[in-house]
């Protein structure tokens, strides 16, 4: 049905209507105007924003689409294209990710526990801790802002200049692309937040504080 391709929400500008798989103006005006007889009183007297992806469609074809609207129910209308974005660091399981500085990005929100999996094709930011147990994988990236106690593996699909930060690592087992590792055996607690990274096909754990000098 066509009201199940068009999306309306409010914004600063008013009034936004998201128009997908259109193919050409007739369906246009048609989902246009189903919406809006759907709600007329809603509608009227509003600044509409149109924005439909891909449109091949001339200025004087919107331009009487417009002024039919505007006539027959009060709306003002405005159009905007968009385009498709094609992001290249969003990558699968067999592609390396290269977007460790400003690539995709994941925010998890919550503790991983035990038996839980969190995996992502990108960058991963746990707003809680790893239990053990816990595994978390991530292509790029893994920051932890609370205590990395299960498993963490970066850099999955073969980047070793991944990293991986939590306020404290306590790791069941540490990975980094196929390189494997385990925080140090020792009982001294951790002062600052700590980042585990590979040096010379080595993981090592130092204060996070000193990375970019070690």
């Amino acid at each position: 049905m066509l009201n199940d391709y068009v999306k309306i929400h409010g914004s600063k500008d008013g009034l936004v209507i998201i128009a997908s798989d259109v193919s050409d103006i007739d369906v246009l005006r048609e989902k246009i105007i189903n919406r809006i007889e759907r709600s007329l009183t809603f509608f009227k007297g509003a600044q509409l924003t149109v924005k439909v992806r891909n449109l091949n469609v001339d200025e004087k074809s919107l331009d009487q689409l417009k002024e039919l609207i505007l006539e027959n129910y009060g709306v003002n209308v405005g159009f905007k294209k968009i385009q498709d974005r094609h992001l290249k660091n969003v990558t699968g399981e067999n592609a390396i990710f290269d977007g460790l500085d400003e690539g995709m990005t994941k925010f998890y929100n919550g503790t991983v526990r035990s038996g839980q999996v969190v995996k992502y094709y990108g960058n991963l930011v746990v707003l809680g801790d790893v239990n053990p147990g816990g595994i978390v994988q991530a292509s790029g990236n893994i920051v932890i802002m609370g205590t990395l106690r299960g498993i963490a593996h970066a850099g999955i699909s073969g980047n070793i200049d991944s990293i991986i930060a939590a306020s404290k690592i306590n790791a069941m087992q540490l990975r980094i692309s196929n390189i494997i590792s385990r925080s140090p055996d020792n009982d001294i607690e951790a002062v600052y937040p700590e980042i585990a990274l590979v040096k010379k096909n080595k993981i090592i754990v130092k204060p996070l504080y000193l990375y970019g000098k070690i």
